[in-house]
């Protein structure tokens, strides 16, 4: 009987240790260029209906399936493009379809039946001026839109006419940001301020509101939280500034992170958000008591911890895995069922 339990105080904590192991280890993963990245420096990353992880990298587009990384390369009448300024933003559109959008003005469409990015248009006025004409941002909306906005002008490209309308843009001062509310309505940051914007009889008009015109810092991030219909504005000063549209209509301040870059604001589940930094890592803020805390932060001392706080993007997938473009490093993936 006595050695019976011996044996079974050894299972138990062997299965203890066990647990107790797995629960801190395996945390993180890495992929850089050891893995087949075509760049340490990753912009931005999406994640298609088939599984693929897609990374737009300073050298052009990988794409990652679990274990292989494919590059792609673009190229304009043969000539193959400087991915510098060829290649800026990655989208998804609402039939699961990739486009990624240049600084030049050019716009590519990933072809899955035959595994290529083919170019879908191409902004005439940035490709005629061959000196210091880009686009300040680029953007892809919920109805199907691309966003070309240049320092006095805006081009929508319509992804299903395949046809562009041009506009002069309504603000004095370059567009940063642009986020979606519903059909017609945005928030649009600049370098001097936020706006409030509709489309009416097909143009783009300013809508009052003297509460977003309060903010006159430049914006770096949008993020529209539609349950409680909030703004989250990223500053580079002043932190998150939160716009609560229903409860109170005023300007909230979430004083941190604070001097510090906002990349990207991201949902981490129903009432939490992730604050990706150019410097301070990623960050956690509660969308109903404001709290901000340091989530995801560099810990060079550990083995399989966090290994770098310049943070471009983040993508949470539906298995709550946390992948961040993390220069200089690449990819860094958090997986949260081992641990916080």
């Amino acid at each position: 009987m006595k050695a019976f339990l011996n044996i079974k105080r050894i299972f138990l904590f062997t299965i203890f240790f066990i647990s107790s192991t797995i629960s801190k280890c395996q945390i993180y993963k890495y992929i850089g260029l050891e893995d087949g990245l075509n760049n340490q420096k990753i912009y931005q990353i999406q994640k298609d209906q088939r599984g693929y992880m897609w990374f737009l990298t300073q050298e052009g587009v990988d794409r990652y399936d679990g274990k292989y990384i494919k590059h792609y390369y673009f190229s304009d009448d043969s000539m193959k493009l400087d991915s510098r300024i060829a290649l800026n933003w990655l989208y998804m559109d609402n039939e699961n379809v990739l486009w990624v959008i240049g600084q030049k003005g050019r716009i590519f469409r990933y072809n899955s039946q035959h595994d290529k990015f083919e170019l879908a248009y191409v902004h005439p006025e940035l490709i005629r001026n061959k000196s210091q004409a880009f686009l300040n941002y680029g953007y892809l909306d919920k109805n199907d839109r691309i966003w070309l906005c240049c320092k006095d002008s805006i081009t929508w490209y319509d992804i299903r006419t395949r046809t562009a309308l041009h506009m002069p843009t309504p603000f004095n001062s370059e567009i940063t940001a642009i986020e979606q509310t519903d059909g017609n309505h945005f928030f649009i940051g600049t370098g001097s301020g936020l706006f409030r914007a509709g489309i009416e009889s097909g143009e783009l008009k300013l809508v009052p509101d003297k509460v977003v015109e309060s903010i006159v810092t430049p914006v770096y991030e949008l993020y529209y939280h539609d349950v409680s219909k909030q703004l989250f504005v990223g500053n580079y000063k002043k932190g998150i500034l939160i716009y609560d549209m229903e409860k109170t209509g005023k300007i909230i301040s979430c004083q941190s992170p604070n001097n510090v870059a906002v990349n990207q604001i991201v949902a981490l589940n129903a009432h939490e958000l992730l604050v990706a930094t150019g410097g301070k890592g990623v960050y956690k803020l509660n969308v109903k008591t404001y709290e901000s805390e340091p989530y995801i932060t560099a810990d060079y001392s550990s083995y399989n911890g966090m290994n770098g706080n310049n943070i471009n993007d983040i993508y949470v997938d539906e298995e709550d895995r946390i992948w961040l473009a993390n220069y200089p490093t690449g990819i860094t993936i958090r997986n949260n069922r081992y641990g916080s």
